[in-house]
């Protein structure tokens, strides 16, 4: 049993021991992963790779599951670098990879890649941080970026990645939605014409 204090208020909790039947499901579930590493890597053929993405290519994209980054673009490994968060916002961080990105490794162009049904645009900002802030007792610092039109979402992230001053390549920045029914992207305009 573990005690969390918030607010003057005294909460317990009980993390899952190595018996819990949560514990024993978690675990065979990363056997599995575990196992398909072991096969994976014994066809493995890509060793030698440079760190430097050979299409100077960065993706910034959503952490959704239905996404296959590399088989959307047609990438292979050692071609871009990709960066993914919740809703595929530039955000700080977001920001951070970039810079990084661009100035030690040699990155001259980013695609941003956000698509239909994004969780982000099922969620009440609002009520999702006043929920956090009643369950643990601190409202979150961070920003949630929920939005309602993934395409005006991307307009806004290219304007963010336009006004950073970090970037020093801002010359080759395209925006798409990724359609996750269809698997098309549909490029996105900063003119809403």
């Amino acid at each position: 049993m573990n005690t969390h204090r918030t607010r003057g208020t005294t909460r317990q909790w009980t993390s899952p021991g190595p018996s819990s039947p949560h514990n024993a499901s978690v675990t065979s579930g990363f056997e599995e992963l575990l196992d398909n590493n072991r096969l994976a890597a014994e066809r493995f053929s890509e060793s030698g790779l440079a760190v430097s993405p050979s299409r100077k290519l960065a993706v910034v994209t959503c952490m959704d599951s239905r996404m296959d980054v590399f088989r959307i673009l047609g990438l292979g490994n050692g071609e871009a670098h990709i960066l993914r968060n919740a809703g595929g916002v530039v955000t700080d961080d977001m920001i951070r990879s970039l810079c990084l990105s661009q100035r030690e490794l040699g990155t001259t162009q980013i695609l941003l890649m956000h698509h239909t049904d994004c969780g982000l645009q099922k969620v009440s900002e609002r009520d999702f941080m006043a929920r956090i802030e009643h369950e643990v007792g601190i409202k979150p610092w961070w920003a949630l970026e929920a939005f309602s039109d993934p395409f005006d979402d991307v307009r806004q992230s290219i304007q963010r990645l336009y006004m950073t001053p970090f970037l020093i390549h801002k010359e080759r920045i395209r925006g798409f939605v990724y359609d996750v029914d269809t698997s098309r992207l549909h490029e996105v305009q900063l003119s809403h014409n």
